[in-house]
């Protein structure tokens, strides 16, 4: 349940998917190709932390469902 993303979670989960994120903003990406910029910054997070890719991937999206969640209010940070 997406609306509970950050609410269950312990920290050292939550630092990891924070860790993941900020690696996921410094990545060279493709500027010209919203798609394959979000493919090879996801790639290069796996690379880096040494995570296949499907664990990266979601690593990144469940920070990103946490911050929407803790914007609407609906969980505290």
């Amino acid at each position: 349940m997406p609306e509970l993303r950050g609410k269950q979670a312990t920290e050292d989960v939550k630092d990891e998917w924070k860790r993941a994120y900020e690696i996921y903003l410094e990545a060279p990406g493709v500027p010209h190709n919203k798609k394959l910029d979000r493919t090879e910054r996801i790639n290069f997070v796996a690379d880096k932390m040494r995570l296949t890719r499907k664990q990266a991937k979601r690593r990144v999206k469940n920070f990103e469902a946490w911050q929407r969640n803790i914007k609407k209010g609906l969980i505290t940070p």
